[in-house]
């Protein structure tokens, strides 16, 4: 059998012919709207890999959620960033409240650090069993079930026309986005430094409603055993990402063959047993790769990467 240290540099030598999330942020850094989270069918999930937590394991943290077989979903109208984001919100709010057949006590504003946002109402909808297998799902998954109301919205949303524009054009349905206030100091965006390890995220799913708690639970936990540790609430998606330590510019550093790679400060941390990975909602992911090598299908953990530290949206100033 491999020791740990054998199976680790395998690893590395496989990822040097995986194009992904892995050596994008080796090279680069990431940033945690980008990232950690898997896609696709050529994913598996260890549910019986739980790293384990003060009060025992993480999957502890995630059963507690709420297990409800329904969920309140939203349709995204659209959203603005960059100079006079909001007042175009705003406008185009305004202009859509005025809609026949919409109805004005629905739509919504969302004004966040970094976008504007345009909501259309709140839709509880039921998961059910897949009967399929597709892009992202296989047959007896758990996928939400769209209702008719929401698809007729969305697509008369979508068709609005002011003039020759579409403003709408974009809409998507959502799970509608939940609000949360936790400790700031923990919060990611007020850390010092320029990187720090992406080690979690955690999402929506059928048995995990409350995916922003259980992020916030989950830095908790790390903080009370003394680590360094942050959450993070994604702008664009329903993703919440955990990170530990922060870390300078010369978290990169140059080896001997002239690669960049992570520097022996970073190294150290991601050796610990519960940093290794990037877990998804307390579990090990694997992405399913096949190898030019063998032409055989090898499975790749999703390991922990450095991400730069995003920054709050200066307030705007008065002109």
């Amino acid at each position: 059998m491999k020791n740990y240290q054998s199976d680790k540099r395998e690893a590395h030598r496989i990822v040097v012919w995986v194009c992904g999330l892995v050596l994008t942020c080796v090279m680069t850094g990431c940033d945690p709207d980008s990232g950690g989270r898997s896609s696709g069918s050529s994913r598996t999930a260890e549910s019986g890999g739980t790293n384990r937590t003060s009060g025992g394991s993480l999957a502890e943290l995630f059963g507690g959620g709420s297990r409800s077989s329904r969920e309140i979903w939203t349709i995204e109208c659209n959203a603005f960033e960059g100079k006079g984001r909001r007042e175009t919100a705003d406008r185009l709010a305004t202009m859509l409240k005025k809609v026949d057949r919409i109805d004005a006590r629905r739509v919504s504003v969302e004004h966040g650090e970094q976008s504007s946002k345009i909501f259309y109402g709140e839709y509880p909808l039921r998961y059910v069993e897949a009967r399929t297998d597709g892009k992202e799902k296989t047959r007896g998954d758990l996928v939400i079930e769209l209702s008719d109301e929401i698809k007729r919205d969305l697509r008369f949303i979508r068709e609005l026309a002011f003039g020759e524009q579409y403003p709408f054009f974009s809409a998507r349905m959502i799970p509608k986005p939940e609000s949360f206030v936790g400790k700031p100091e923990w919060d990611l965006k007020n850390a010092k430094g320029v990187y720090t390890l992406n080690v979690g995220v955690t999402y929506p799913t059928a048995t995990l409603h409350d995916y922003k708690q259980a992020a916030y639970l989950w830095v908790e936990d790390l903080r009370k055993r003394g680590y360094e540790a942050y959450y993070y609430f994604a702008t664009d998606k329903s993703q919440a990402s955990i990170c530990v330590g922060t870390f300078g510019e010369d978290a990169f550093v140059i080896d001997p063959s002239g690669r960049r790679g992570y520097s022996p400060k970073v190294k150290s941390l991601q050796a610990r047993e519960e940093f290794k990975y990037n877990l998804e909602n307390g579990h090990p992911v694997y992405n399913l790769v096949r190898n030019p090598e063998t032409n055989r299908r090898e499975k790749i953990p999703n390991y922990s990467f450095l991400a730069r530290i995003p920054r709050p949206e200066p307030a705007p100033r008065r002109q």
